[in-house]
């Protein structure tokens, strides 16, 4: 393998060993027996247990950005955006587990384990997400609000964005066992519109302004 191939290859093993026993947990032997490495080698490309955690944090970050998502900051600033984007954000993240990736359920896994420990690797992966997805929705609220399709609110334009995040972050979290740990009665489908029409409603948009860009049957479609 060429240098590159090996680091990467100790990445993505590293992913699995991370998210299944957490940083404290996943000790240098066991994550260069997973990489088929020696703990030597290992070191060479990552010479502490940190520096490997930060690449890896790095390279997760690099990796969803490739996955075909929206080119949030191409978005124009508006209410029709704040809607996709938030349709767009539930979809992605309340899949059903048999129809995420194996390097998928170890990333969501691994963050989770983060926030149980001292939360290092969350902190800098949401840093990131906060300067992207965030800082749209944040733009978006605001400019709605200021055209008149939200409501007046006490709720401040980027704690709402986060909270809307962190909802729908919680859900994919009931989920990831399998079977729900809350059932809420609902396909897929309606529970990804149920989430999208109370997260906007939460926001302020108004129910009109709502219907008038809200197409979950056509979103769906585009995301097939």
């Amino acid at each position: 393998m060429s240098h590159d191939e090996r680091r990467e290859g100790i990445l993505r093993a590293a992913l699995e060993v991370f998210a299944e026993k957490g940083f404290h947990g996943a000790t240098t032997r066991a994550l260069a027996e997973a990489a088929g490495v020696s703990e030597a080698l290992l070191f060479r490309h990552f010479p502490s247990k940190e520096d490997l955690y930060g690449a890896l944090q790095t390279a997760c970050f690099a990796m969803k950005n490739k996955e075909g998502a929206l080119e949030v900051e191409a978005l124009e600033a508006g209410t029709a955006s704040l809607v996709t984007l938030v349709h767009y954000l539930t979809a992605k993240m309340l899949r059903r587990p048999d129809k995420v990736d194996v390097v998928d359920q170890s990333l969501h896994r691994l963050l989770a384990n983060s926030y149980l420990e001292d939360g290092a690797f969350a902190r800098g992966f949401m840093k990131q997400v906060d300067a992207g997805l965030i800082a749209k929705l944040d733009e978006c609220i605001r400019e709605g609000r200021r055209v008149g399709d939200l409501v007046k609110t006490p709720v401040q334009s980027r704690a709402g964005a986060w909270l809307v995040e962190h909802l729908v972050a919680m859900l994919m979290l009931n989920q990831m066992p399998g079977e729900p740990v809350v059932s809420f009665g609902l396909k897929q489908a309606e529970l990804v519109e149920q989430t999208v029409w109370f997260a906007l409603l939460g926001l302020g948009v108004k129910a009109e302004v709502i219907k008038e860009h809200y197409r979950p049957q056509a979103f769906a479609l585009l995301m097939s």
